[in-house]
């Protein structure tokens, strides 16, 4: 039986500052004081550099990154905000560790009591390498099973520093921990170490340094470090007490070195990276213990019509009496295999994800199931569960994480994240401000919180699949959502009473947007259909044709003349002719459609008083005003400052002074006066927040700044004073 995990994904809301909370283990609220709010001023070119974090809410997406409790049933799995702890024995969630970015790695100390998070967050400065944001590295410290903080963050990583940290983990005897340096910047682009960090020192002590070519790896129970030459041909593992070297094995001589420890840390393996003859990958596998070779050959996996290419193992696990190997493979399975035929004796999957890109899914098909890279399969210390998680995918929606009993292979649960099939968040603001809808949860379920401190307000449950997009009436009284369950549905703004279901189209609905008097509500969908409906009955009123069967509906939005719908559409005939992309605007009294842009031109949003819009051309980010007649009025076009980094879409503040936009440099932000639009700056450089997101969106007062990244919605603000 599949049981996916309950909880409360949007319930478990981190309140940084604001508001005083008392959580659960759960993440759900337990006792709450009276929140105080804080005045908040409207956002303006002056004070921008004061916008501040006020809270979050979601835990975000799985990374397919996780470890286990090895004395207990707890799972600690990475998300895109921090450290989700789920039990493995019941299928629920027990925990949530706030971080507000995503951990880089993480490890659980040998007897269970401690978890080790690493954390990158930005100080609010460029770094010296092309001008990049500059980051300070900390290795944080949980108690487990409650997940409180437990004493000083490590901070002081000295020649280990300027680096990201991809691995970690406690030695053995749970004292110290130790992780890699690679992947640094400037004149340390090449330097490469295995670094050992005390607990009680709460500093890096001891450290080796490695060849700039060399392929290193940690095993996760921390007793070694392993290192693969590609000019001697061999594997070379040391110990982490002293650095010593214990072992060394031979390994085929590969341009492509790679280097994968079992999760118990007891096997390595070496995969080569490169097809023999007949296409296939190789794997060795050895026990560290006694240097006995376990296996060595090219497991008898599936060819992938999707990757054009043979399966590929990435991760693996060996049974205690060396008769099984356990293989996760690139195209999302879980293969086991007899370690001494290389026989394949039972395979579990296929794992996949929903894929909706019109470029991965031409001639008119709306959806494509994704194979899901397996990113760890893990046996419990009993050998009695399997659990394999999927990676991040492309789109950055959650790799489910799944636990199978042994050795039926019968699978027990699914945790799934709360972006799990969902592109990215939905986000709409109240007309009054006062609160703030998310859409996205992979059960279909809507979440709505006030904007003043954070608290939770209502839940909108219905739809039985991922809602996409969220809006409320302007009126205030109602709140549209769109589903991938071919619905729309209305609902009372105050009670969360259902009020109708919009039924009809027959595919995912993707966009709506009510008129400005609230009686009426259009909604595009992937049916090739865009269609207007009456709020009161719920009646359609028209059916907007968009006839050839792969357009998709890309914006969609209404004008203040109550008439008139915008909408962008585009559709993907082939790799040789690329994207083609139509804009109209739709008067739905008279059912005239006419061009707008041309193709030059893509709207992606209008501001509270929808003005002015913001969109992109080929080449750069633009700002303008829609004329009567059609035509864009172009206020100002621009690019990021900060290298060749494409900027995520823009958003215009209600007092059309600011430009909000973010790449991978941070939060941009622009003053806007007349035609000229002049760069204020990097802002919020500091916060423990993603540096840029997918969506940005003021609310109607101005004074909320709302941005989605990785699953989880952001919400700033610049207090008073």
């Amino acid at each position: 039986m599949n049981k996916q995990k309950k909880g409360t994904i949007f319930h478990g809301l981190i309140i940084l500052a604001l508001c005083a909370l008392t959580f659960s283990t759960t993440g759900s609220i337990l006792a709450q004081t009276e929140p105080e709010t804080t005045p908040l001023a409207e956002i303006t070119p002056e004070n921008i550099q004061d916008l501040k974090l006020l809270h979050w809410f979601g835990q975000g997406a799985y990374t397919g990154t996780l470890e286990q409790q090895p004395n207990g049933n707890l799972l600690a799995a990475i998300t895109s905000s921090g450290v989700a702890l789920l039990d493995k024995e019941s299928g629920e969630q027990a925990g949530f560790i706030p971080v507000g970015l995503q951990p880089t790695a993480l490890s659980i100390s040998p007897d269970g009591s401690t978890l080790a998070i690493v954390v990158n967050y930005p100080n609010g400065k460029l770094g010296d390498f092309m001008g990049l944001p500059a980051y300070d590295r900390q290795i944080q410290l949980y108690s487990l099973p409650d997940g409180e903080k437990k004493g000083t963050a490590i901070q002081d990583l000295g020649e280990c520093a300027n680096s990201n940290i991809w691995d970690i983990a406690f030695t053995p005897d749970g004292k110290e921990l130790v992780f890699e340096k690679k992947y640094g910047v400037n004149n340390e682009k090449d330097v490469r170490k295995f670094c050992v960090a005390s607990l009680a020192a709460g500093k890096v002590t001891r450290s080796m340094d490695l060849n700039t070519n060399a392929s290193m790896a940690i095993s996760p129970n921390g007793e070694f470090t392993a290192v693969y030459e590609k000019q001697s041909g061999q594997v070379s593992i040391y110990s982490t007490s002293d650095f010593s070297l214990v072992r060394e094995l031979p390994a085929p001589k590969t341009d492509w070195p790679e280097l994968l420890f079992s999760p118990s840390g007891r096997y390595i393996a070496t995969r080569n990276m490169t097809t023999d003859e007949d296409g296939r990958y190789s794997i060795q596998i050895w026990d560290i213990q006694d240097g006995r070779e376990v296996f060595n050959g090219k497991p008898d996996l599936e060819y992938s019509q999707e990757m054009e290419q043979y399966d590929m193992v990435t991760s693996f696990e060996v049974s205690q009496y060396y008769n099984t190997i356990y293989l996760g493979t690139q195209s999302g399975y879980v293969v086991m295999i007899a370690a001494d035929t290389g026989n394949v004796e039972k395979q579990l999957g296929q794992f996949t994800w929903t894929a909706y890109s019109l470029t991965g899914n031409t001639g008119g098909i709306t959806s494509d199931e994704i194979s899901a890279m397996v990113a760890t399969v893990q046996l419990s210390p009993d050998g009695k569960t399997l659990i394999a998680s999927e990676n991040l995918t492309t789109y950055g929606q959650s790799g489910s994480i799944h636990i199978f009993e042994l050795p039926s292979g019968k699978e027990k649960f699914i945790f799934r994240g709360s972006s799990a099939v969902s592109e990215s968040l939905g986000i709409a603001f109240s007309p009054d401000s006062n609160r703030i809808a998310l859409a996205g949860d992979e059960s279909g379920k809507v979440a709505i919180y006030y904007t003043g401190d954070g608290r939770f307000d209502l839940e909108l449950t219905g739809h039985t699949q991922v809602v996409n997009k969220v809006a409320f009436s302007p009126d205030g009284k109602m709140i549209a959502t769109a589903s991938n369950d071919n619905s729309v549905r209305l609902w009372d703004a105050q009670t969360g009473s259902p009020l109708k279901t919009l039924s009809g189209h027959q595919g995912r609905v993707t966009h709506i947007a009510f008129s400005p008097d609230s009686s009426w509500l259009v909604s595009g969908a992937d049916d090739n259909t865009i269609r207007r409906w009456n709020t009161a009955d719920g009646k359609l009123l028209e059916t907007l044709e968009l006839s050839d069967e792969n357009w998709r509906v890309d914006f969609l939005d209404t004008l203040n003349d109550n008439v008139s719908v915008v909408y962008r559409i585009s559709k993907y005939p082939s790799p040789y002719v690329g994207f083609i992309q139509e804009q109209a605007r739709w008067n739905t009294q008279s059912g005239e459609r006419k061009d707008i842009g041309g193709s030059k031109i893509s709207i992606t949003q209008f501001d509270s008083g929808k003005e002015m819009f913001s969109g992109y051309s080929d080449t750069d980010r633009v700002v303008g005003k829609l004329q009567a007649d059609g035509s864009m009025a172009i206020a100002a076009s621009f690019r990021s400052p900060y290298g060749n980094g494409g900027l995520s879409l823009p958003a215009v503040s209600p007092n059309q002074q600011l430009v909000i936009s973010g790449n991978g440099f941070g939060l941009h932000a622009w003053e806007l006066s007349g035609k000229e639009l002049n760069f204020v700056g990097l802002v919020a450089g500091d916060q423990p927040v993603p540096s840029y997101g997918q969506e940005y969106l003021f609310s109607p007062d101005g004074k909320f700044l709302a941005y989605t990244s990785g699953g989880v919605a952001y919400l700033m603000g610049v207090p008073a004073n």
